[in-house]
């Protein structure tokens, strides 16, 4: 029943096989074979990456009906390029049509993957996201910055100097700091996300209004409409703003507790084994175990005090 809770019934037991029983159930109601990709956030490679193809094609390669396809994805994002590797699988797997489901999130790089559907079925609360892209920051992906954040740096510095008549003196320290090819990769990384989405967009969702397609490839990706990376697109502003062909699930369906107990299952089964990703259709299951491995950092060796009349020795470089 839709007001009964789910979640707290399904701590135990939760293994594939009930997964896939909920997916062999959910599929007769959708019209086609059911994947799932979820993706652990709190796991620091739990994003869409170029990895993800070998376990993807494996749950691609098993599924017995590939004309009409429906992936269920969750993810926070990743790389727009592994994303497009992704999309391209599906729509060379699915020959009829090619949708989306997306029972809570699917952000930046997953959004890329939606926006390449036929049609994208939405949960009540699910949200898409913009596609801007991000600059990872130190060694774990998932910290990152904003691109458009450098380029506006860059143009608030200039604005303060034309408009406002500051010295230029006075930036010159945070002028010295801003590498000339770094701006240029924002540029391009930007450019790039515009022009998947408005790619495939014209190719399925909105290939009767290419007009329309370029509007929303460049409101999700130049960071200006929507400024936060993290902006949550519902299934009525994607739908009534964006004009994609999105549509709510009914949460007092049989079909939304099914879909939400699968969710709610995968997500679990992600907590219990620590795995960045969990791949599922009908009669597969694979998850992805990725555990982050670092060099452990070499000491300098201790200064030994030298007796004045003995001249210190030359320090040995280390390779």
């Amino acid at each position: 029943m839709a007001n009964q809770p789910i979640y707290r019934d399904i701590i135990a037991p939760n293994d594939a096989r009930i997964r896939q029983e909920l997916i062999k159930k959910i599929q007769p109601k959708l019209g086609g074979s059911l994947i799932i990709y979820t993706a652990n956030p709190g796991h620091p490679f739990g994003l869409v990456m170029s990895q993800d193809a070998l376990l993807f094609e494996d749950i691609l390669r098993s599924l017995p009906d590939q004309s009409h396809g429906y992936l269920m994805l969750t993810s926070p994002g990743g790389d727009p390029n592994a994303a497009e590797k992704l999309l391209f699988m599906c729509r060379k797997r699915f020959t009829d049509d090619f949708c989306v489901v997306v029972p809570n999130y699917a952000k930046s790089a997953a959004t890329m993957i939606a926006l390449g559907s036929d049609r994208i079925l939405m949960g009540y609360l699910a949200e898409l996201g913009p596609i801007d892209p991000q600059l990872q920051v130190g060694l774990l992906p998932g910290r990152s910055v904003p691109a458009r954040s450098f380029i506006d740096g860059l143009e608030n510095i200039r604005s303060k100097i034309r408009d406002d008549g500051d010295p230029v003196n006075m930036y010159v320290p945070m002028l010295s700091k801003i590498k000339p090819e770094l701006i240029a990769i924002c540029l391009r990384a930007i450019e790039d996300s515009q022009n998947f989405a408005a790619k495939w967009l014209k190719q399925y969702m909105l290939k009767d209004d290419h007009k329309q397609a370029d509007k929303v490839a460049k409101w999700l990706s130049e960071g200006k409409k929507y400024k936060s990376h993290g902006k949550v697109i519902d299934c009525v502003e994607a739908k009534n703003v964006l004009k994609l062909e999105a549509e709510e699930i009914n949460k007092d369906s049989q079909l939304w507790d099914e879909i939400w107990e699968l969710y709610a299952r995968s997500v679990q089964h992600l907590q219990q084994t620590g795995a960045a990703k969990l791949f599922e259709n009908e009669h597969v299951s694979l998850g992805m175990n990725i555990e982050p491995i670092f060099a452990p950092q070499q000491s300098k060796p201790p200064v030994r005090p030298q007796q004045q009349a003995t001249p210190p020795k030359p320090e040995q470089a280390n390779n």
